[in-house]
């Protein structure tokens, strides 16, 4: 890259870099984003600047950026944003990366919130994104999301408070369930969604190095075979339930049918299936309270 100067070079030659460290699918985007950042534009922007010169000090700034996608960290991560649900969410280290089959488990958990609906409770909540998603899309709902991570939660504040939703979801420090009691929500909540941690230890080398190495290890990884935080949830959600209120967990292809199981076992719940995303990957875990 020593010797490319016009934005057309830059993105040639960095998206050939890229492939060569591995990363095909998305090398060229990737090239487009950090260059835009760099010199402040929108990505679309830079075809119509394609013969122009980069100077100093963009040229340098882009080649730090360069060398460290090259180190593998995400894109998104180095952007410090990623879109959901057709909403901006800044995100930091501290938190996963929204993801796009998340969607799904969002998707569904607005199926179960009707006009009568009032209180959600998301566990684990990262960056906000779902329990925030579900706030902009429903504002009759009030929303408790919790998360262990202080770090994490200051970035669901920030994203709550610039996404004009930080009166309606009630940010709460701690594992899961714990901060909710007292609250009087005991047999009242319409739904409680989450996207816990479901890998698995021994899956965890096998992973790309954008997840295994750059996201945080807490939000991805749980005991029992990546079955811990989901059976936890399964058995705790019910207390806190109203009757024919719905639980949506995210699962893996791994997890999914174990979960299900558990759900089915459990005898608190009804209804219990799993759910497809557009990748045609068991994602989703919904069942109802029985009443």
């Amino acid at each position: 890259m020593a010797d490319a100067r016009t934005v057309v070079d830059l993105i040639n030659v960095t998206a050939s870099f890229f492939k060569s460290k591995g990363i095909a699918n998305t090398a060229r985007l990737d090239a487009e984003l950090l260059l835009a950042q760099v010199l402040g534009c929108e990505r679309i922007e830079l075809y119509v600047r394609f013969d122009r010169p980069v100077e100093e000090p963009h040229l340098s700034q882009f080649r730090e950026l360069v060398r460290e996608r090259g180190r593998r960290r995400p894109v998104k991560q180095m952007l410090g944003r990623c879109e959901f649900m057709s909403h901006e969410f800044g995100i930091t280290p501290d938190v996963l990366i929204p993801r796009p089959e998340t969607e799904t488990l969002v998707a569904q958990a607005l199926t179960a919130l009707d006009d009568s609906a009032r209180t959600v409770v998301d566990l684990g909540t990262g960056s906000g994104n779902i329990a925030i998603s579900i706030a902009l899309a429903r504002p009759n709902v009030a929303v408790y999301a919790t998360d262990i991570s202080e770090p994490a939660l200051e970035v669901a504040r920030r994203n709550s408070d610039r996404l004009g939703v930080a009166g309606r979801v009630t940010l709460l420090a701690g594992d899961m369930f714990a901060p909710l009691v007292g609250r009087g929500l005991d047999g009242t909540v319409d739904c409680v969604v989450s996207n816990p941690p479901y890998v698995a230890d021994s899956e965890l080398p096998g992973l790309m190095p954008e997840v295994a190495e750059y996201e945080p290890r807490g939000a991805l990884v749980s005991e029992k075979d990546g079955m811990g935080h989901t059976l936890r949830i399964i058995a705790e959600a019910p207390a806190m339930l109203r009757g024919g209120g719905l639980l949506a967990l995210e699962t893996s292809p791994h997890t999914a049918r174990g979960a299900k199981a558990a759900a089915e076992a459990s005898g608190a719940y009804e209804d219990v299936r799993t759910v497809l995303d557009l990748g045609k990957a068991e994602r989703v875990l919904t069942a109802r309270k029985r009443a």
